[in-house]
């Protein structure tokens, strides 16, 4: 592989003389100097941020008082962005937001998250969730916990038991493979309490449900629950 590389001499920025005339090009067209000297004198605007720290991430937007959000995928990439949306509503003292959920799911743990975090959140923030697309898997939990749920007539909804995914070569004893199923145990049942605690199922019927993949109407997710509304 052929490498080199450049060198690159600073170019020394000069302040015109006074009297000289300077040519600005923007795009395909020259200024001459009576423009420039028009341009220079309209009052400049300025924004000030009294603390350019704290800022949402692009998931969350916000207006006159309320505050939109955004779910499409569930992983450990952007639950830490929610969480610092979250806290900043608190911080600012905004009580309303509405949640565009439209996501396949994602890392149960990281759904898990997402929904303890709406969860702690509704304690100051009223919370719309809008359903859109396809809600499955770690976003059912996410759905459950939102103080109002309303689902589009076109969206669908998805249950499902966790499961493994791995890659590469290792090795895995019988306490390894015991350990994991343990895990995947819990997962299902803290998902199932979930749904069950936030719909008309029982835990024990999410559960019946999980067994295999679940899909369901808005109609269906209506009457089982999981919605309060449909348009």
């Amino acid at each position: 592989m052929f490498m080199g590389c450049i060198t690159v001499t600073p170019i020394k920025t000069v302040k015109p003389d006074p009297h000289e005339l300077v040519v600005t090009v923007e795009g395909d067209r020259c200024l001459d100097k009576e423009t420039i000297m028009e341009l220079a004198a309209m009052p400049r605007k300025t924004m000030t941020v009294d603390n350019p720290e704290l800022e949402f991430s692009r998931y969350c937007r916000t207006y006159e008082g309320k505050a939109y959000i955004t779910i499409l995928s569930i992983s450990s990439y952007s639950i830490d962005d929610f969480w610092k949306d979250f806290l900043l509503l608190r911080l600012k003292g905004i009580k309303e937001a509405t949640i565009y959920l439209n996501s396949p799911g994602g890392e149960a743990f990281q759904g898990m998250a997402l929904s303890d975090e709406i969860r702690l959140a509704k304690k100051d923030i009223s919370l719309t969730m809008e359903c859109r697309g396809l809600i499955a898997s770690a976003a059912l939990p996410v759905l459950c916990s939102a103080d109002y749920r309303i689902g589009s007539t076109g969206s669908f909804y998805m249950l499902h038991p966790a499961a493994l995914t791995k890659w590469g070569f290792f090795t895995e004893g019988l306490k390894d493979l015991r350990s994991q199923t343990r895990m995947i145990e819990m997962l299902n049942e803290r998902y199932a309490l979930i749904v069950s605690e936030r719909s008309h199922l029982s835990k024990e019927e999410v559960l019946k449900l999980m067994e295999s993949d679940n899909w369901f109407t808005a109609e269906e997710a209506l009457k089982m629950g999981l919605l309060d509304e449909i348009k």
